[in-house]
């Protein structure tokens, strides 16, 4: 097992050496991560001693909703990024900014779209949404206005870094959301000691975004894009973004936030607050693991469209073999760590007091961390190859699985339950299922 794993790590070193481009995204992305977990750990008690639990409460259902705003565009997101590699990868770079200036009109006009329409139907029923509490509502009225203000800004600069990633810059794109993240961790701090309350950060976020947004025009412009009225190209771009690609990649990301988000929804419906609270305990450093690990291949989405459309299926054949066995390696190294000394890890943390002493939880949670890791490189492999139909198909079944085991198994296992499922669903043919997209045709 060693000499494989120094094979396979000395392997993907060789090509980090010969494509610095995505050894510096994998270091961004990283970068990218660790200022978020920094961020959000000074942060949310200086939230909680400024805004208070009610105002913080506001504020964290206003950026969830932020969040969910994408799931509206994902069919936009994923088949531009598609498009445009496409278009990179070929050289055809009048079609490419045609399709950037696409991009830009459907993600401003959306963003304004939904985020104004948030903004009206919080005026027309401010009344019975804060009865007791005008001032409150007031700010919270102001707030929205801004962060309508906030969402058309962010969804521009997210056009630019899709230009970006589909040019094989996604180390500056990922730049681009450092940038952002320290801006308003440094502009916030002030603002709320300040008593600048709920508006104040809005401010320092659409701030942080306007920064952004300035160093993105420079770096789009250095490498020679602009943007273009879509024309004849940029029509027939859209043709495809609303046919079967753009309907793939809108079901797949919604599938795909269902998955991730849906065992908290539900055992919050079903089993209150403090099982959901044992649950976050358990799976949240897990969870966190796995985006870690995640990110390796899906750093790999420009690079692989890119090479799909030039027709380089033997290199990408290559690159798989070698990539999916590193992932097998550390998903397992990380299954057994998190296993066999998760409930020390979770201890270390929130203290031993607060810490679920359940330790065939934490075995569980080791055992979803492996299968959901060593899923991920083929999935990403279909992403990006147009494998659409087989890739919703198998997340799909998942999710629906990972739901109905939820449901079947809570009254007898209770926490147990979602562990179990997500283990359930992978061993009764999940995980072959996802292996096995690679190898299927394009459709």
């Amino acid at each position: 097992m060693s000499a494989r794993l120094i094979g396979a790590i000395c392997d993907i070193q060789r090509r980090i050496a010969n494509n610095p481009d995505y050894g510096w995204s994998i270091a961004s992305g990283y970068a990218h991560i660790f200022v978020n977990i920094v961020v959000q750990i000074l942060l949310v008690p200086l939230y909680l001693h400024y805004l208070g639990k009610v105002q913080f409460g506001v504020l964290m259902i206003l950026l969830a909703a932020v969040n969910y705003l994408g799931m509206g565009i994902g069919w936009m997101s994923s088949g531009a990024q598609r498009i445009m590699g496409e278009l990179s990868a070929n050289g055809d770079l009048e079609s490419l900014e045609r399709t950037y200036g696409l991009s830009k009109i459907i993600f401003v006009v959306y963003a304004a779209l939904t985020a104004g329409l948030a903004l009206i139907a919080i005026w027309a029923f401010q009344s019975r949404l804060f009865p007791q509490a005008p001032a409150l509502a007031d700010e919270t009225l102001h707030m929205v206005a801004l962060g309508v203000v906030y969402v058309i800004a962010l969804y521009d600069l997210n056009v630019d870094r899709l230009v970006l990633i589909s040019i094989g810059k996604q180390a500056w794109a990922n730049l681009l959301s450092v940038i952002s993240l320290v801006a308003f961790a440094v502009a916030v701090i002030p603002i709320l000691s300040a008593s600048g309350g709920l508006v104040g950060v809005i401010v320092a976020l659409l701030g942080g975004v306007v920064i952004a947004r300035a160093v993105s025009l420079f770096l789009v412009r250095r490498q020679g894009l602009r943007v273009r009225w879509p024309g004849a190209q940029g029509r027939a771009a859209l043709r495809r973004l609303i046919g079967p690609m753009g309907l793939g990649y809108a079901a797949y990301g919604a599938l795909l936030l269902t998955l991730l988000q849906a065992d908290t929804l539900i055992l919050g419906a079903i089993g209150g607050p403090l099982i959901v609270a044992d649950y976050v305990l358990i799976w949240k450093i897990a969870d966190v693991a796995m985006q870690a690990l995640w990110r390796l291949p899906e750093s790999l989405v420009p690079y692989l469209i890119q090479m799909d459309a030039r027709g380089e299926h033997e290199r990408m054949h290559a690159i798989y073999a070698t990539a999916q066995k590193g992932m097998v390696i550390l998903a397992a190294l990380g299954a057994i760590c998190f296993g066999l000394f998760g409930q020390d890890v979770v201890g270390l943390w929130v203290g031993v007091e607060h810490t679920p002493d359940l330790p065939w939880a934490y075995a569980l949670a080791g055992g979803g961390l492996f299968w959901m890791v060593i899923a991920r490189l083929p999935a990403v492999y279909a992403f990006s190859t147009l494998r659409l139909r087989q890739l919703v198909f198998v997340t799909a079944l998942e999710t629906v699985g990972k739901v109905v085991f939820l449901f079947a198994l809570f009254s007898s296992l209770g926490l147990y339950a979602p562990l179990a499922g997500i283990n359930a669903v992978h061993i009764l043919g999940v995980a072959y299922l996802y292996q096995n997209l690679f190898k299927t045709k394009k459709t």
